[in-house]
């Protein structure tokens, strides 16, 4: 869940939601330097691995949990190693269901994640991390034996338009572990873009990788009453009485 409180209020919006909306992204790159479109013939897997990379958080985001410590529902950079590494394996074999070049692109981006986890990570975590990463990288080389040249060719550009996707899609949706203050231009170097988040909540970048003037994501979430809770319960009743609702982000050039 993107937990992301407002004046006085918070913003829920689900993981596969926020995916989907990277989906949407993908749908429209041109390219940069670093990072070119898919060709036509790993299209399909490319798209619904960018579609479906949280698909397993479904089951979880359906019932926010309550986190003492901030007094706010769970965010996804607040579960446990045990928690998360069974949520990204539930979306590589999705993706790896539909097609192997899909859940090999989700399987990579996860092993990076569970890498860069293990820097400060607790014992017990940093070896459930560690052994993930590990299962990837031995699944990975399994399913590249099927890979058609394309496929091989592609891979490491296509595991970059996924994370790229990702990335722009949370700051859209301005996931606050990782959003700059608005107005602060902020570089994403392995991808080679440039982000401003804008005072209306929109994302500004540079260069341009789409192929349309701008682009609108639409997040469906929810919109809870409140800034913080005392208790799961409080929280509970708080969740009774959000709010559904459509929220809006364009993304346009950054100038």
């Amino acid at each position: 869940m993107i937990v992301r409180q407002m004046e006085d209020s918070i913003r829920l919006i689900a993981q596969h939601d926020h995916a989907r909306a990277a989906g949407t992204i993908v749908r429209h790159w041109a390219g940069v330097d670093l990072i070119p479109p898919p060709p036509p013939e790993i299209k399909g897997p490319v798209w619904f691995a960018v579609d479906n990379h949280d698909v397993g958080w479904c089951k979880t985001d359906e019932s926010p949990l309550y986190d003492p410590e901030t007094r706010l529902p769970f965010s996804f950079f607040g579960i446990t190693s045990d928690e998360i590494t069974e949520i990204w394996s539930e979306s590589i074999v999705t993706c790896a269901d539909f097609h192997v070049f899909s859940g090999y692109l989700v399987s990579v981006h996860f092993g990076q994640l569970a890498e860069a986890g293990c820097r400060g990570a607790p014992p017990g975590a940093l070896s459930r991390l560690k052994e993930f990463a590990r299962s990837q990288t031995r699944r990975q080389a399994e399913w590249m034996k099927e890979f058609s040249p394309v496929e091989m060719e592609m891979r490491e550009k296509a595991t970059l338009l996924l994370r790229a996707c990702d990335t722009l899609s949370l700051l859209t949706c301005r996931a606050p572990e990782i959003s700059p203050p608005a107005g602060q231009i902020h570089p994403l170097t392995r991808c080679g873009l440039n982000v401003r988040p804008t005072e209306e909540g929109g994302l500004e970048i540079s260069p341009w990788p789409l192929d349309t003037d701008c682009l609108e994501l639409r997040f469906p979430g929810l919109t809870i009453p409140g800034e913080r809770f005392e208790s799961a319960e409080d929280m509970k009743d708080a969740l009774e009485r959000a709010e559904p609702g459509v929220f809006v982000s364009r993304v346009t050039p950054l100038s």
